[in-house]
C-alpha cells in the first residue's frame, strides 16, 4: 500500500472525512489533493505532516498503515474477537447471568406463594 492510498483509507474509513474537506484544509484543489491520494503527486514530509494533523494522527501513523492494519486484522484472527475490552463483555454477561438467575428465583417463589394462596382459599371454601 502506497502513503496516497493509506492517506485514501485513513480518511473514508477512520475519520469519514471528505475529499473537499482535507483539499480546504491543506489548501489545495480537490483535485490536486486527489493526486496526492491517487500516488500521482509526490507528497513532501511537510505536507504529509499537515494531512497528519487533519486525520488527527501521526506521520508515522500514516507511513506504517499497512502494517498496523495487517497487525490488527491478525490478532483478530487469531484472538476470535475484534473487541479490545473483553473485560467489559465479561462483566455484562455474568451481571446478565446474576439477574436472570435473580428472576428466576423470584419466579419461583411466586409460584410457592400463589400455591400457598390457593390452598388457603380452599380451606376456607372460596372458589376461585
Amino acid at each position: 500500500m502506497k502513503v496516497g492510498e493509506s492517506i485514501r483509507e485513513i480518511r473514508e474509513v477512520e475519520k469519514s472525512f471528505k475529499r473537499t474537506y482535507v483539499a480546504q484544509k491543506l489548501g489545495i484543489s480537490t483535485r490536486a489533493y486527489a493526486n496526492i491520494e491517487n500516488n500521482i503527486a509526490n507528497i513532501t514530509l511537510n505536507r504529509l505532516e499537515k494531512i497528519a494533523v487533519i486525520l488527527e494522527c501521526t506521520p508515522q501513523y500514516i507511513l506504517n498503515y499497512k502494517k498496523i492494519k495487517d497487525s490488527y486484522l491478525h490478532n483478530i484472527h487469531n484472538n476470535g474477537n475484534a473487541n479490545p475490552d473483553t473485560g467489559q463483555t465479561n462483566r455484562v454477561q455474568t451481571e446478565h447471568s446474576k439477574t436472570e438467575e435473580l428472576y428466576k428465583e423470584l419466579l419461583t417463589i411466586e409460584r410457592k406463594r400463589i400455591r400457598l394462596l390457593e390452598a388457603l382459599l380452599k380451606s376456607y371454601n372460596i372458589d376461585f
